[in-house]
């Protein structure tokens, strides 16, 4: 049996760090775990893969160029599949192939993400974008359901959710009575918990570390947010002087963590003065005294680790990024610091605040998600369900 995971991304290196805990586990266990990367199938621009970034990571990309090149490598192998494509038009052919060789299937639900559904489709999203949520989800999501009801498309097996007040909205749904069969057999909950982190490393406090989210986030720009030259400048300005300013308070080294689409040169051109890097912020975070971040939802590694952290709002990411972050701050108490200001910072007023928010993690944490309290991991449920599957097989 292979372990697969089916995927129409545009980054595998950002797919791969969301749920890096998952994919290492799985690739160390079971020798290997296959992506099936079906996007290169009817996209005329194809996902760049850094092989550089998995060389070590014990996983295989199958890229299948023809829907009959996918079928032969469906019909040839067993395999135990983690199946999070949408419901859209778009990836119902892919949801049909797999049916097809009735093959096990399971999904999860922004396992390890603080992310808002309404934010992101409809409350910044512009009326075309509005328009085509309609329609690409909702109305192919009705589409989706007629298709499990004539036998056409399976059911997946069983989704995993980790926040509470998602789990209890699909619990309510999935009990109602209707004519549509639901699109999961199973709901169940899973630990938010990241129980790999914890046996890492020594934890450490050598450095400040600041989450990137990409001041040119195609998530941003596509809203109609328009960010000019000079606006970049400014951004890049504010930041290193309040970077700055926290190097000299702490005698902290800084380090900026990119995300996966930002544009290296852009950022070493403009804040040469700090240490940047690329798919390592977990190693930072892990080693960080501070940890400050703008909308980026990676920012529950730090959480889960009790490190002091730091929300820093800027005009200039745009309402989406702004909304995003507020959306964070709202459920957990966090130090807000706006970076276009000119702000005084009082080094032991500053350090008893963020001491005091670290021990209320535990709290808003439990509030919030599933933990290992009160549900098992992500990576302990398929591990066991893998086992239960192969002595089947065999």
């Amino acid at each position: 049996m292979i372990i697969a995971v089916l995927s129409n991304a545009t980054s595998f290196e950002k797919k791969y760090i969301i749920q890096q805990n998952l994919y290492d586990f799985l690739g160390k266990k079971y020798k290997k775990i296959y992506f099936i990367n079906i996007r290169n199938i009817f996209n005329k621009k194809k996902v760049k893969i850094n092989h550089e970034f998995f060389k070590k990571k014990n996983v295989i990309f199958f890229n299948p160029k023809t829907i009959n090149e996918l079928n032969k490598f469906l019909d040839k192998n067993s395999i135990f599949l983690i199946n999070n494509l949408s419901f859209q038009f778009k990836h119902i052919l892919f949801h049909y192939l797999v049916s097809k060789k009735n093959i096990f299937q399971i999904s999860f639900d922004n396992t390890f993400q603080v992310l808002n559904y309404k934010i992101a489709n409809w409350t910044h999203a512009s009326f075309l974008a509005k328009f085509k949520f309609l329609f690409t989800k909702k109305i192919s999501l009705i589409f989706y359901r007629i298709l499990i009801i004539l036998r056409i498309i399976n059911q997946i097996d069983t989704l995993y959710v980790s926040q509470k007040k998602v789990f209890a909205r699909y619990k309510v749904s999935h009990n109602k009575k209707t004519l549509f069969i639901k699109k999961y057999k199973k709901i169940k909950t899973t630990s938010v918990r990241l129980p790999l982190i914890e046996n890492k490393i020594k934890k450490s406090e050598k450095y400040i570390t600041f989450i990137d989210q990409n001041i040119l986030h195609e998530d941003f720009l596509k809203r109609g947010h328009v960010i000019n030259k000079e606006m970049i400048k400014k951004y890049f300005l504010f930041l290193k002087i309040y970077l700055t300013n926290l190097k000299k308070k702490f005698h902290k080294e800084i380090i900026i963590c990119l995300h996966p689409s930002s544009n290296h040169y852009l950022y070493k051109k403009n804040l040469k003065e700090f240490k940047i890097c690329k798919y390592k912020t977990e190693k930072y975070i892990i080693n960080s005294f501070l940890v400050l971040f703008q909308a980026s939802t990676g920012i529950l590694s730090a959480i889960m680790l009790k490190k002091k952290i730091i929300s820093l709002k800027s005009t200039i990411q745009g309402p989406y990024a702004e909304a995003r972050r507020l959306y964070i701050l709202n459920r957990i108490s966090l130090v807000n610091h706006d970076m276009e200001k000119n702000l005084e910072i009082n080094k032991k007023k500053l350090t008893n605040e963020l001491n005091n928010n670290v021990k209320n993690y535990e709290k808003m944490i439990n509030k919030i998600y599933y933990t290992n309290k009160n549900s098992l991991s992500i990576e302990k449920i398929i591990d066991t369900k893998i086992q239960k599957l192969q002595n089947n097989l065999y």
